[in-house]
C-alpha cells in the first residue's frame, strides 16, 4: 500500500479545484493511504471525500497570525506527522514555505509547484485542476487521466430544509445571488466582483417575474445587505454553514455569482450556475461539469484577463465586469429555464 501526503490549504476555491487529486491517486493505487493537511475553512468539504487522514491547521493563524502563532501551528503539524514516511509528498502550492510543514517527513519523492524554472505554475489558460492532477501522475494533462467531476457526498445539515421549506411551497423558482465573496485570509479581490448595483437590478427583475430571490454569503459579506433592504429578498447571508449552503444549492433552481468561493462550492452540486468573469480566465477555474453559463467578454477588452496567478493589473475601473448587464443575464436565465441547461459561453 502506497502512502501519499497532500498539503493544500489556501482559499476554499483553490482547495475545491484540487480535490480531483484524490481520484487521480485512487485510479493509480486503489488502496492508497491518503493524508491531507488542510485549513479549518475547507475541512468540512474534504470530509465528504475518501481521505484516510485529515490533519487540520488553523490557516488564519498560519497565514496571517503573529510569528509565535505561525510557529506554533507548524510545530503542531510536525508533532502529528512524527517523522512519518510516504511514497509521495505533494505540496500543492508554489510558495516554498508550505514545504516546511513536511520538513521532517521521509519520502521517496516530493513534488510541488514553482513559479520559476522550465515548468512554472500556473500555465495561462490551463485549468488548475489539470495542474493539480499533474502533481499526482507526473504527466502533462493531455496524456494524464481525464479529470472527473467529483460532487460532494458529505452529509448536508438539516437546517437547510427549514430555510427553504416555505419558499419551496410557493412553487416559484428559487434563484440564489452571491454578491460578496472574492475575499480570503490573504486578499480582498474586489475587481473580481460583479458590481453590487448590477446584482440589485437583477434581483428586482427576478422578483418582478415571480422568482424567489435568496441572498447567500458568509457573515463578512453583510456589507451588501443594505442595498437590498427595500426589496422582497430572502436574506441568508451569515446564516448558514458550509453544509447548509451546499444543501441550499442542491434545492435551489439556479445561482448567479462571480469568480469566488461560492462559485466553486456550487460546482460541487448540480445547480445551474450563471458565472460572471472579468479579470480572471474562467477556463482556468470554472467547475468542470455541465449546466454552467459563462459571461466573459474577453474579445471586447485587450486587457482581459489581467490576472497572472498572483497579482492583478492596476485597474481603477473593471469595465470587463461592469459592462455585463443585468438584462443580459436575466434574458439568458429565462431562455435557460425554457430548455435543458448546458455549458455555454454567452
Amino acid at each position: 500500500m502506497k502512502r501519499y501526503l497532500i498539503i493544500k490549504i489556501a482559499a476554499i476555491g483553490d482547495v475545491i479545484m484540487s480535490i480531483p487529486m484524490i481520484d487521480a491517486v485512487r485510479r493509480q493505487e486503489s488502496d492508497a493511504h491518503i493524508t491531507w493537511i488542510c485549513g479549518k475553512g475547507s475541512e468540512v468539504i474534504l470530509r465528504g471525500y475518501p481521505i484516510d487522514r485529515l490533519i487540520t491547521i488553523d490557516d488564519q493563524k498560519l497565514l496571517a497570525g503573529s510569528l509565535k502563532e505561525k510557529l506554533w501551528e507548524i510545530f503542531k503539524i510536525w508533532r502529528q506527522l512524527k517523522c512519518s514516511s510516504y511514497d509521495l509528498i505533494i505540496t500543492a502550492h508554489s510558495d516554498w514555505r508550505y514545504r516546511i510543514l513536511s520538513w521532517w517527513c521521509r519520502s521517496k519523492e516530493k513534488r510541488a509547484f514553482s513559479r520559476q524554472g522550465e515548468r512554472p505554475w500556473p500555465i495561462p489558460g490551463r485549468h488548475h485542476t489539470d495542474e493539480y492532477i499533474r502533481l499526482v501522475t507526473g504527466q502533462e494533462p493531455q496524456i494524464a487521466a481525464m479529470t472527473r467531476w467529483m460532487p460532494w457526498k458529505g452529509q448536508a445539515d438539516e437546517k437547510e430544509n427549514s430555510l427553504l421549506e416555505d419558499l419551496s411551497r410557493k412553487g416559484n423558482k428559487i434563484i440564489l445571488l452571491a454578491p460578496g465573496g472574492a475575499k480570503n485570509v490573504l486578499a480582498d479581490d474586489a475587481c473580481r466582483r460583479w458590481p453590487l448595483s448590477s446584482y440589485v437590478k437583477l434581483a428586482k427583475m427576478l422578483i418582478a417575474s415571480s422568482f424567489e430571490v435568496v441572498l447567500i454569503g458568509a457573515a463578512c459579506d453583510s456589507w451588501v445587505r443594505e442595498s437590498f433592504s427595500d426589496m422582497e429578498v430572502h436574506d441568508f447571508i451569515g446564516k448558514t454553514n458550509l453544509e447548509e449552503l451546499l444543501g441550499i444549492y442542491s434545492r435551489a433552481d439556479a445561482v448567479v455569482l462571480h469568480d469566488s468561493g461560492p462559485l466553486h462550492l456550487a460546482g460541487l452540486t448540480r445547480i445551474p450556475i450563471f458565472a460572471l468573469f472579468g479579470p480572471t480566465n474562467p477556463y482556468e477555474k470554472v467547475p468542470l461539469r455541465e449546466d454552467i453559463f459563462l459571461f466573459w467578454d474577453v474579445k471586447r477588452y485587450p486587457c482581459a484577463p489581467c490576472y497572472d496567478g498572483k497579482t492583478y493589473a492596476c485597474c481603477r475601473d473593471n469595465v470587463c465586469l461592469k459592462n455585463i448587464t443585468p438584462e443580459r443575464v436575466f434574458d439568458k436565465m429565462k431562455a435557460a429555464f425554457g430548455r435543458d441547461a448546458h455549458r455555454k459561453e454567452v
